[in-house]
C-alpha cells in the first residue's frame, strides 16, 4: 500500500506538470506544435542516456538473471496482448487504432520516472527489457496492423534511438566498461528532464483539444478501461500462476516494474503512427488523454492489487 500511496504521489505530479504544459499553450506563450521540439529531446536524448546510465553496474549472476526474467514477462505480455485484440477485438469491432492503443503501453515515458522515484536508480535497467519487446513489436506488428504492410523492418527496429542505447547499455555492462564519472554524472542528471519533458508535451497537444468532446467520448472509456484495468488484471493472473515472483530474492520487484508496464496509457507512438498512415491520429490522442488522466487512479489501485496478489 505504501508503494500505491508513493505512486499516487508521483502521478499527481505528473498531472500538474501536464496542466503546466496545457497552461504555457492556452496562456499564447507557445504553441501545441511546438511539443515536437521537447518530444525530440526527451526521445533522442535523454532517453538513450538514462538507459546507458542504468546499466552502468557490476555484472553478476542476480542481475543477469533479473534480466532475463524481465525478457520472459515482457514477451509473455505481448503475446496476451496479441490473442486479446484478435479475438476480443475481433468480436467487438475494434479499429486499429483502438486495437494498438490497447495492446501497447507508454512504458519508457512513464515507468522509468516512476521506478526512478519510487524503487530507486538501480532498478532502471529492468524496465529496458520491457521497451526493448515492445520496440520490436511497435514496428512489426503494430506498423503492419496501421498500413497494411506486412514483414519485418530490421532497419526502422534496429535504428530506433532506444534499441541502440539498449545494445549499447548492454555491451558496457556484460564487458564490464565503465564510463567516466563526468559523463555518467551527466547521465543521471538528465534523468530528472524525463518526466517533466514527457509531461509538458502531453500538456500542449491536449490544448487543442475540445476537452468536453474528448471526455464525454463513451467509447473512448471502454478502449481506456481494456488497456488500464483488462490488460493488467490479465497480465497479474499469468504472474500469479507462474509462481516466477518466487524463483529467486527479488523476482518479485522486477515483475512488479514489467506489470507496471502494463497498466500505462497507450504508447505515444501510436499517435505518431497513425498520423504517418492516416489512421486517425486525433482519435488515438484522445485515447491517450483520457488514458492519463485516469491513470492517476489506476495505476496506484493496480500496484496496490499487485502486493496483495502477489506479495
Amino acid at each position: 500500500m505504501q508503494i500505491a500511496i508513493l505512486i499516487l504521489n508521483q502521478l499527481l505530479q505528473f498531472l500538474l506538470m501536464m496542466l503546466m504544459g496545457y497552461g504555457i499553450v492556452k496562456a499564447g506563450i507557445l504553441k501545441s506544435e511546438d511539443s515536437r521540439v521537447l518530444s525530440s529531446i526527451a526521445v533522442y536524448l535523454v532517453t538513450p542516456c538514462v538507459i546507458i546510465s542504468a546499466f552502468q553496474i557490476d555484472f553478476n549472476a542476480q542481475t543477469m538473471n533479473g534480466l532475463l526474467l524481465a525478457f520472459a514477462a515482457a514477451i509473455i505480455s505481448q503475446l496476451a496482448f496479441l490473442l486479446l485484440i484478435s479475438t476480443v477485438g475481433k468480436r467487438r469491432q475494434w479499429s486499429e487504432v483502438e486495437k494498438a492503443s490497447i495492446m501497447y503501453s507508454n512504458a519508457a515515458n512513464m515507468i522509468i520516472p516512476i521506478v526512478l522515484s519510487v524503487l530507486g536508480e538501480e532498478w532502471v535497467l529492468y524496465t529496458s527489457a520491457y521497451i526493448a519487446v515492445q520496440i520490436v513489436t511497435l514496428w512489426t506488428h503494430c506498423r503492419s496492423m496501421l498500413c497494411g504492410d506486412k514483414g519485418f523492418h530490421w532497419k526502422k527496429i534496429l535504428g530506433n534511438i532506444n534499441m541502440i542505447s539498449i545494445f549499447v547499455a548492454v555491451l558496457l555492462f556484460l564487458s564490464g566498461i565503465r564510463l567516466p564519472a563526468l559523463i555518467t554524472g551527466t547521465f543521471s542528471s538528465l534523468r530528472a528532464l524525463m518526466a517533466p519533458l514527457g509531461m509538458f508535451v502531453l500538456g500542449m497537444l491536449m490544448a487543442k483539444f475540445k476537452l468536453k468532446q474528448v471526455f464525454c467520448n463513451v467509447r473512448i472509456y471502454k478502449i481506456a478501461f481494456v488497456r488500464l484495468l483488462f490488460c493488467p488484471l490479465m497480465m497479474l493472473c499469468i504472474l500469479k500462476l507462474s509462481g516466477a515472483a518466487s524463483l529467486f530474492p527479488n523476482a518479485d520487484t522486477i515483475l512488479f516494474i514489467s506489470f507496471l508496464a502494463t497498466c500505462t496509457s497507450p504508447a505515444v507512438n501510436i499517435t505518431q503512427m497513425a498520423q504517418l498512415y492516416g489512421r486517425d491520429a486525433e482519435y488515438a490522442s484522445a485515447i491517450n488523454l483520457v488514458s492519463i488522466t485516469l491513470c492517476v487512479v489506476t495505476i496506484p489501485l493496480m500496484a496496490g492489487l499487485y502486493w496483495y496478489v502477489i506479495g
